[in-house]
């Protein structure tokens, strides 16, 4: 079966972020919409990039919490992913970029969507469509943060 590039990921597009829950290892946005009964949640085991109208924040940079919980109550204006360019969410003049370095992998999961109501779902991970370039660091082999291994 050919993978289709932004099929599901697209379907975020008119849902309203209503939560984010911000974890040691993981960022977690839940979606809601008036006229769709589901919430589907975006997780990021790596943590995203966000754009802003000023530019970007990268997590560990001061203000990039902020930049996170900025987006709570926007609604999601649109979405790309395409082979090796990873995937961003858009909220109007403010996005999620997912284009992770080897360095920032933690382990064999790079983001999820799940909990559609029709059970539709999507793990991303190092060497695989979106994230190919990184097909040396997974599935067999994902680095971890820190690891000074050779590659």
């Amino acid at each position: 079966m050919t993978y289709g590039y932004n099929a599901l990921l697209s379907r975020l597009v008119g849902y309203h972020l209503q939560s984010i829950h911000l974890a040691g290892g993981y960022v977690q946005f839940t979606f809601t919409s008036l006229s769709l009964g589901d919430n589907p949640v975006l997780t990021f085991e790596v943590m995203p990039v966000v754009e802003t109208p000023t530019g970007r924040v990268v997590n560990g940079q001061q203000g990039y919490a902020d930049a996170i919980r900025a987006l709570i109550g926007h609604h999601v204006t649109g979405t790309e992913e395409a082979e090796d360019d990873g995937f961003q969410v858009e909220f109007g003049e403010m996005a999620l970029i997912m284009r992770p370095t080897a360095e920032e992998l933690c382990g064999p999961v790079i983001a999820m969507l799940s909990d559609f109501g029709d059970g539709a779902s999507r793990s991303w991970t190092p060497g695989r469509e979106a994230f190919e370039y990184l097909a040396r660091y997974g599935p067999d082999r994902h680095r971890i943060a820190g690891d000074r291994r050779p590659s």
